[in-house]
Protein backbone atom coordinates (compact mmCIF):
# COMPACT_ATOMS: atom_id res chain seq x y z
CA UNK A 1 0.00 0.00 0.00
CA UNK A 2 1.43 3.56 -0.86
CA UNK A 3 0.41 5.95 1.78
CA UNK A 4 1.33 9.00 -0.12
CA UNK A 5 0.24 12.10 2.73
CA UNK A 6 -0.60 12.08 6.76
CA UNK A 7 -1.78 9.66 8.49
CA UNK A 8 -3.65 10.03 11.86
CA UNK A 9 -5.74 8.12 14.24
CA UNK A 10 -8.44 9.12 16.25
CA UNK A 11 -10.15 6.80 19.02
CA UNK A 12 -14.12 6.29 20.05
CA UNK A 13 -16.46 6.79 21.69
CA UNK A 14 -18.55 8.50 18.84
CA UNK A 15 -21.60 10.55 19.16
CA UNK A 16 -24.60 8.85 17.24
CA UNK A 17 -25.54 11.31 13.58
CA UNK A 18 -22.33 13.49 14.17
CA UNK A 19 -20.45 14.02 11.61
CA UNK A 20 -16.87 13.28 12.48
CA UNK A 21 -15.39 14.50 9.33
CA UNK A 22 -17.43 18.50 10.64
CA UNK A 23 -15.08 21.04 11.96
CA UNK A 24 -15.14 21.09 16.40
CA UNK A 25 -15.80 17.05 15.76
CA UNK A 26 -13.05 13.79 16.02
CA UNK A 27 -10.87 14.03 12.55
CA UNK A 28 -10.62 18.13 12.08
CA UNK A 29 -8.84 17.91 15.11
CA UNK A 30 -5.56 16.17 13.54
CA UNK A 31 -6.72 16.54 10.15
CA UNK A 32 -5.13 19.76 8.17
CA UNK A 33 -7.88 21.20 5.62
CA UNK A 34 -7.19 21.39 1.38
CA UNK A 35 -6.91 25.28 0.06
CA UNK A 36 -10.62 25.27 0.10
CA UNK A 37 -11.24 24.40 4.00
CA UNK A 38 -12.02 21.40 3.25
CA UNK A 39 -10.81 17.74 5.22
CA UNK A 40 -10.50 15.28 2.59
CA UNK A 41 -9.38 11.39 3.50
CA UNK A 42 -8.16 9.61 1.03
CA UNK A 43 -7.97 6.14 2.39
CA UNK A 44 -9.60 4.70 5.87
CA UNK A 45 -9.72 2.44 8.03
CA UNK A 46 -12.08 1.54 11.11
CA UNK A 47 -11.77 -1.45 13.77
CA UNK A 48 -14.89 -1.71 16.21
CA UNK A 49 -17.73 -4.25 16.81
CA UNK A 50 -19.19 -5.84 14.16
CA UNK A 51 -22.39 -4.97 12.78
CA UNK A 52 -21.89 -1.19 13.70
CA UNK A 53 -23.49 0.70 11.18
CA UNK A 54 -21.65 4.00 9.43
CA UNK A 55 -22.44 6.00 7.02
CA UNK A 56 -19.80 6.93 4.50
CA UNK A 57 -20.41 9.99 1.84
CA UNK A 58 -24.02 9.31 2.80
CA UNK A 59 -24.04 4.91 1.69
CA UNK A 60 -24.97 3.68 4.67
CA UNK A 61 -22.18 0.28 5.36
CA UNK A 62 -22.31 -2.09 8.24
CA UNK A 63 -19.19 -3.42 9.52
CA UNK A 64 -18.47 -7.12 8.69
CA UNK A 65 -18.24 -10.08 11.34
CA UNK A 66 -14.08 -8.89 11.61
CA UNK A 67 -14.75 -5.97 13.22
CA UNK A 68 -12.84 -4.30 10.50
CA UNK A 69 -13.48 -2.01 7.71
CA UNK A 70 -10.73 -0.48 4.91
CA UNK A 71 -11.39 1.57 1.69
CA UNK A 72 -7.37 1.13 0.20
CA UNK A 73 -8.01 2.75 -3.32
CA UNK A 74 -7.52 6.62 -2.77
CA UNK A 75 -11.27 7.31 -2.41
CA UNK A 76 -12.11 11.14 -0.89
CA UNK A 77 -14.21 10.57 2.39
CA UNK A 78 -15.82 14.02 3.26
CA UNK A 79 -18.52 12.33 5.50
CA UNK A 80 -18.69 10.07 8.26
CA UNK A 81 -21.33 9.22 10.44
CA UNK A 82 -22.11 6.57 12.84
CA UNK A 83 -25.94 6.93 13.57
CA UNK A 84 -25.80 4.95 16.08
CA UNK A 85 -22.91 6.04 17.56
CA UNK A 86 -19.38 3.62 17.97
CA UNK A 87 -18.13 2.46 21.60
CA UNK A 88 -14.80 3.44 23.44
CA UNK A 89 -13.06 1.32 21.90
CA UNK A 90 -13.37 2.26 18.15
CA UNK A 91 -10.20 3.00 16.25
CA UNK A 92 -10.25 5.13 12.96
CA UNK A 93 -6.89 5.23 11.30
CA UNK A 94 -6.59 7.98 7.71
CA UNK A 95 -4.40 9.12 5.20
CA UNK A 96 -5.18 12.71 4.43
Amino acid sequence: MNLQGRIGQVLGPFDPNIDIMNSGQAIPKVATKDGDGIIIISKLGVQTEPGTEMIINGASIKVGSTGIYELDNVVNVTSLIFPNGASKNTIIDFVY
